[in-house]
């Protein structure tokens, strides 16, 4: 008789455990990522005798009542919250994100509530970093798996190389020309071409390309960097013009270097009849544009250079225009010299000249290689930012001299500081940093871990998971792998409200039940007493 209370009892202890479970399952029902726990109930056996008679057994089994055994994790996925926060993340398939805290412990959690801190570490809502793998320029995974960082900022990258690619094309129809270029006249070059570079500190400068139609499947070229020349060197020896050959087909067949450049010249020119023109009557051969430095005017120090489009500029008032000068002749006509009262003045200049008889081969045309042009220039508007000299590799490889129009198509890699703007995750887990300089950047992939047994995993608060002995690791894969990663998405908690209430009333009606088994025991108890009396 005294056992119907005790069974009763195990009847009352276990659905109250019951009603913990589905009371923090329901407790937890707007918890991201939450996964549900299910009861496991087991029977307990008071007494068990088994006999036989006649060969056959006879079993007396008499139950004890029941316990609360185990619980099970459902770990079904949960419906997704959009969100529109690009670091709010949920896994659609298998797994679990990685992240640790500053002691190294790792963690295991479905809930995807992550940002960005201060220092650019991708944190959740309790400040344990994500993990994955950080990647190199090329995207590739670099190094072992740790803390995810995003760059607040990124530094300048030179332009070492520039490449002209598909569809650019050089208009076979253009007009052959073969008076002497001059960047002041349009009527002697073909095309102009401009591209923005970058030096080491990330001054953006402007690099143009005069192109000229000197011949069938035949183009010159001269390059000018803001106002100094582009110059190649091919056995000890600089030339100043390249030169594209083509075949039948329209396309690059080699390049020479053309132009013997006379190296920097020093001379007098004077002036003819007190109109500021100035010339010298012993050149035959046109300059160099943006070669020019004038260094005196009639004794008087000065810093006078030319623009590389035919401009004088004076360096010192603010890079006004006091003139201009002819390439293909050399002469110079300053504006302030002209009515001077003093006939016959004088300029001391410093300039270039090149042979355009002299040519050689240029090698491989998808690595011409230019001079080094120095950043430290004193006779230049734009060229003394102080950062290291700029040597450019140019690739011609792709373009193209058919019937149709001037079409250009140029990729450079360089580019300015940029700060962050914002970041994109990818479904494979590829974490981008979209900079101000138009840069994109995939700095990151996140590992996805998972495990054969997700049983072994324990709850430590916080949506956060532990497998019950450090012995059992995880499979770690990139994403995308075993499940897609969702930006801006929440996975929500997997509770079944309506299944929870049906086993709450369920739980209730247990636990009256087992209440009333003990209050007839003890009523059945009562009259076994009074059969005393």
């Amino acid at each position: 008789m005294i056992q119907s209370f005790y069974t009763g009892n195990t009847g009352l202890n276990a659905n109250k455990e019951w009603l913990s479970i589905i009371s923090d399952n329901i407790a937890n029902v707007n918890t991201i990522g939450f996964k549900a726990e299910r009861v496991n109930f087991e029977d307990l056996i008071a007494k068990s005798i088994s006999t036989y008679a006649n060969g056959s057994p006879k079993n007396i089994e008499v139950g004890g009542g029941v316990f609360v055994g185990s619980t099970t994790k459902d770990f079904s996925q949960g419906s997704f919250m959009n969100t529109n926060s690009p670091t709010d993340l949920a896994l659609d398939g298998e797994g679990f994100f990685m992240v640790e805290d500053s002691a190294g412990m790792r963690y295991y959690t479905r809930a995807g509530q992550f940002r960005l801190d201060a220092n650019g570490d991708l944190i959740n809502i309790s400040g344990l970093k994500l993990q994955g793998w950080m990647l190199d320029e090329n995207g590739n995974i670099a190094g072992a798996i740790g803390a995810i960082n995003i760059k607040n900022s990124i530094d300048p990258h030179v332009t070492s190389r520039v490449a002209f690619k598909e569809p650019t094309n050089l208009a076979v129809s253009s007009p052959f020309i073969t008076e002497p270029f001059d960047a002041g006249d349009s009527n002697t070059f073909s095309y102009v071409n401009n591209i923005q570079v970058y030096d080491s500190i990330g001054t953006a400068h402007n690099l143009e390309y005069f192109f000229i139609h000197t011949g069938t499947n035949q183009w010159r070229v001269f390059g000018l960097l803001d106002d100094e020349p582009i110059q190649y060197t091919k056995d000890g020896q600089t030339y100043d013009i390249l030169e594209i050959n083509f075949n039948s087909n329209g396309e690059v067949t080699n390049i020479q270097f053309v132009g013997l450049d006379s190296g920097t010249q020093t001379a007098t020119w004077e002036e003819n009849e007190d109109l500021g023109d100035f010339s010298n009557p012993d050149l035959n051969q046109p300059i160099l544009l943006g070669s020019v430095k004038i260094t005196e005017f009639n004794g008087n120090t000065v810093k006078w250079i030319d623009d590389g489009h035919g401009n004088i500029i004076d360096l010192e008032n603010d890079n006004r225009i006091i003139g201009t000068i002819s390439y293909d002749d050399g002469k110079i006509l300053l504006n302030q010299a002209s009515g001077d009262g003093i006939a016959g003045s004088t300029l001391t200049i410093e300039y270039k000249t090149y042979d355009e008889t002299v040519a050689v081969a240029g090698g491989d045309y998808t690595q011409i290689l230019s001079n080094p042009i120095p950043m430290t220039n004193q006779f230049s508007q734009t060229l003394n930012t102080g950062a290291n000299p700029l040597q450019i590799t140019l690739n011609v490889a792709e373009i193209r001299q058919l019937d149709s129009d001037f079409i250009f198509y140029a990729e450079q890699n360089g580019y300015a500081k940029g700060d962050l703007l914002s970041v994109a995750v990818s479904e494979d887990g590829i974490i981008r940093g979209v900079y101000s300089n138009g840069q994109v950047r995939d700095w990151a992939q996140i590992a996805i871990a998972t495990f054969k047994d997700k049983e072994i995993l324990v709850r430590k608060g916080n949506n956060l998971y532990l497998p019950n002995q450090q012995t059992f690791t995880p499979i770690i894969v990139p994403g995308g792998v075993i499940s897609k990663v969702r930006s801006g998405f929440l996975e929500l908690s997997n509770v079944d409200i309506s299944r929870e209430f049906i086993n709450l009333i369920t739980a209730q009606r247990a636990y009256q039940a087992n209440a009333r088994t003990i209050t007839t025991s003890d009523q059945v108890l009562q009259e076994t007493m009074n059969m005393k009396r």
